[in-house]
């Protein structure tokens, strides 16, 4: 099959100008190609060039968990769920998996030399997360904000569970050996699912 004329009236219309080539209708319209790139630009493009590392051990079962308990989250949220009843399943389940945290996570990292802020930042957000959700279980927010404590306790526990596996999960990869992780991962996983 003969290639199209460069002169056809639709070349330049589903032409992809980063994929190489230019039609006559895109010519002179590009911008120039930046000389350089910024530092946070050049550790991005290397970040994307390396493979994904899977957490194995404990942070996989942290992971793992988290991702569970994400799911729960986003549930909730889009059903906008607010009644005591809807709320007990995941504030349960929130509990468990702070508390296998508490045994095994944060101890291990404390115990390795990660940085207290990190270990110290996470257990208070829990506890704040975990305070509103059992308050809302219970009738303890006011009426007239209670829906919007709710979701604003729900969208930080988005977030949190976010950064939970940011940091949590990569400082566990970085400094708790393999064996000592393996092992810690069966005590998070029993205490996190009864």
């Amino acid at each position: 099959m003969p290639d199209a004329p460069t002169n056809h009236p639709r070349r330049g219309r589903f032409h992809w100008p980063h994929r190489g080539g230019r039609s006559d209708q895109d010519s002179g319209s590009r911008s120039p190609e930046p000389t350089g790139a910024t530092e946070a630009g050049a550790a991005a493009s290397r970040a994307a060039r390396e493979p994904l590392k899977v957490p194995t051990g404990l942070g996989a079962s942290l992971a793992t968990s988290g991702g569970l308990l994400l799911a729960m989250v986003e549930d909730v949220r889009m059903r906008g769920a607010t009644e005591p009843e809807d709320l007990r399943p995941l504030a349960d389940t929130f509990a468990r998996h702070n508390a296998a945290k508490e045994a095994t996570v944060r101890k291990a990292l404390t115990r390795h030399g990660a940085p207290e802020k990190l270990v110290g930042r996470d257990r208070h957000e829990g506890e704040l997360i975990q305070d509103i959700l059992d308050r809302a279980i219970v009738g303890g927010h006011p009426e007239e904000t209670r829906v919007l404590t709710i979701d604003g306790a729900l969208a930080q526990a988005y977030q949190y569970l976010f950064h939970e596996r940011r940091d949590l999960v990569t400082a566990i990869e970085r400094l708790v050996p393999a064996d000592e992780s393996e092992s810690l991962a069966a005590a998070f996983t029993t205490i996190a699912n009864p």
